[in-house]
């Protein structure tokens, strides 16, 4: 993949003191990009110019939106963070759509018109299974269900920006493997106690991909005027959970017993919510051969053991 000469391009993104954020600033630091983040509060956290916004009441700060060249969105409520309840669900929706509609409606008051708005969208715009040999690509129409909705008015928003005549991405990620992810990190918890869980039947998949490849992705949408639309930021190789599972074990020590949690004690556990651990979907995307991106990590037991090194 050939990039283009450093222009010191300005970028402004959403969420950026997150996971991916932190790792796609640094990335487009070096490549030579001026990045600015939109947070809800002022940061001491990242060494980049930030701006604040609020969802709730409209706000935002449009200096952070002056001569911008690229919008990457990449803000939303964390969905495993706490059980959805009616008002966790409405917090999760919201942070989302309504953080797309101030962006947008915020360029068209000012005028503004970026060379592409990016945003994130995830893979669970598809139909979820237990059990599915089914591989979705960016052709399949969406699910149903609370994780495809939110997907769908998510993206929706994004298509606003399409019609204005910006060059729309929208990039649906699949489970991000990264050191600091917060399920990971859980996982490895309890490999502590000797043990490593598998949901459910194990046979749902989890499609997945390295953080690295996934801030190239971002990069690549910045850079590559041929990507427009939805892909798919999944891994080739795709991998049930006990597949996952069963990497995490042979990277860590061998010797740890893999149990699987029955569903009902999963439902327990979790509520709702419990769908995106006993649920899967199996993805790929069309785009990759055609936009010319080589993943780093095209297998799970290659990006655990960067991972876990």
């Amino acid at each position: 993949m050939t990039y283009k000469n450093n222009k010191m391009e300005k970028v402004l993104i959403t969420g950026g003191t997150g996971l991916v954020g932190n790792n796609l600033t640094n990335l487009l630091v070096e490549r030579g990009y001026e990045v600015r983040i939109l947070s809800r509060k002022f940061t001491t956290k990242t060494n980049f110019p930030t701006f604040c916004w609020d969802i709730k009441t409209g706000y935002i700060d449009t200096d952070a939106l002056k001569d911008i060249d690229y919008i990457i969105h990449l803000a939303g409520e964390n969905i495993g963070a706490g059980r959805w309840t009616k008002k966790r669900k409405k917090i999760i929706l919201d942070s989302r759509v309504k953080g797309s509609e101030l962006l947008f409606n915020t360029i068209q008051e000012m005028g503004i018109k970026p060379k592409a708005f990016i945003s994130a969208s995830a893979v669970g715009f598809y139909p979820a299974f237990r059990e599915n040999e089914k591989s979705f690509s960016e052709d399949d129409a969406p699910g149903t269900g609370f994780l495809s909705d939110i997907c769908v008015k998510w993206e929706n928003v994004a298509d606003n920006f399409q019609k204005t005549g910006i060059r729309t991405v929208k990039i649906r990620t699949g489970l991000v493997q990264d050191k600091d992810d917060v399920a990971l990190k859980k996982i490895l918890q309890t490999s502590k106690f000797g043990v490593l869980p598998v949901f459910g039947t194990g046979k749902q998949y989890y499609p997945w991909i390295h953080i690295s490849d996934l801030a190239r992705l971002y990069l690549t949408a910045i850079e590559n005027d041929k990507l427009e639309s939805a892909i798919n930021a999944v891994a080739p190789q795709q991998i049930t959970n006990y597949q996952y599972i069963l990497a995490i074990k042979n990277a860590i020590a061998k010797n740890r017993i893999i149990i699987k949690l029955p569903e009902f004690m999963i439902k327990l556990l979790f509520g709702e919510m419990s769908e995106i651990l006993i649920k899967g979907t199996k993805v790929h995307s069309k785009h990759y051969e055609e936009i010319g991106f080589n993943f780093q990590y095209k297998d799970i037991a290659s990006a655990l053991e960067e991972i876990l090194k």
